[in-house]
């Protein structure tokens, strides 16, 4: 039987030992990422024999991670299906990579039906187009950032214990000025959590100010593959066009200095945001999946 507790962050270095066994980089098991979306995701953690083990919940169903570790598979799944069973929920297993999906369909003796999850696949970039902009795919979002730095008088800093409680307050008038949908509420909650640990976490963010006043923001972390980077939160004031293009290319040329990529993770479904993303030229649309049984 698995003993689920929620994640703390004392649970950092017994977690992140099992992140040697992931095959790809998904944002979603950086430590942080896990962490601060705990809030809002009731994410709770099991350790069986060699398995990390990774539940998410809400009312109807319980969504687990495939077990990360070694071992006996098929039993680490009779666990996860045993614990459903116990806590009389509904079960889905949640960002997936294409391997684990035939892995599940091996080791499952009832049917299961596989899903590709386009909404959630991550988007991972050159950091070193990201900085530069240069050639012809990205020459309006260089024509972007020329016309911002021309207009404006700006200052590029890293987050640090001196401007983060102005940071804080950018992204609450932030939040307050955009519609609150569902995903919005959600996504505050989480990144209330991660400016709260900031610092415990290891997180690494920026800002832009004009006039000594933030207008744009970025947060991240380095993933457990050291050559990427991953960028959780970035906001910037739409009065300030370019703001967005700004934060996005100076971040990228401090990151370049540490890291080859950056993991933008995902556009959630949002068609403005999709074209966004798409508009930089990922290297690599990180394929998700999910998998549930057939009633």
């Amino acid at each position: 039987m698995l003993d689920f507790k929620p994640i703390s962050l004392d649970d950092r270095n017994n977690i992140e030992k099992y992140f040697n066994f992931l095959e790809e980089p998904f944002c979603d098991f950086s430590f942080g990422n896990l962490f601060f979306w705990s809030v809002v995701e009731n994410t709770n953690i099991a350790f069986y024999g060699d398995f990390l083990f990774i539940r998410f919940s809400d009312e109807e169903y319980f969504y687990y991670a495939f077990p990360i570790g070694s071992g006996e598979i098929k039993n680490a799944i009779n666990l996860i299906l045993e614990d459903a069973k116990l806590n009389n929920k509904k079960i889905k297993f949640v960002c997936l990579n294409k391997n684990q999906t035939k892995i599940l369909k091996e080791n499952s003796e009832e049917k299961i039906i596989i899903n590709k999850n386009r909404d959630a696949f991550d988007y991972i970039y050159s950091l070193e187009k990201l900085a530069s902009l240069s050639g012809r795919k990205y020459h309006s979002k260089k024509n972007h950032f020329n016309s911002f730095k021309n207009k404006y008088n700006f200052k590029f800093e890293l987050i640090n214990e001196e401007n983060i409680f102005q940071c804080i307050s950018f992204a609450r008038e932030w939040y307050s000025e955009n519609e609150a949908t569902s995903t919005l509420i959600r996504e505050q909650k989480a990144l209330e959590c991660a400016f709260e640990n900031y610092f415990k976490l290891n997180l690494i963010g920026a800002i832009i100010k004009v006039e000594n006043k933030i207008i744009a923001f970025c947060v991240g972390e380095e993933m457990y593959n050291k050559n990427i980077f991953c960028t959780h939160f970035e906001k910037a004031d739409y009065n300030f066009q370019g703001a967005y293009t700004a934060i996005n290319k100076l971040f990228s040329e401090f990151l370049i200095n540490n890291f080859k990529l950056v993991n933008r993770e995902d556009d959630a479904g949002v068609e403005g945001l999709r074209k966004a993303k798409l508009s930089y030229h990922p290297e690599i649309l990180l394929e998700k999946y999910y998998a549930e049984f057939e009633n």
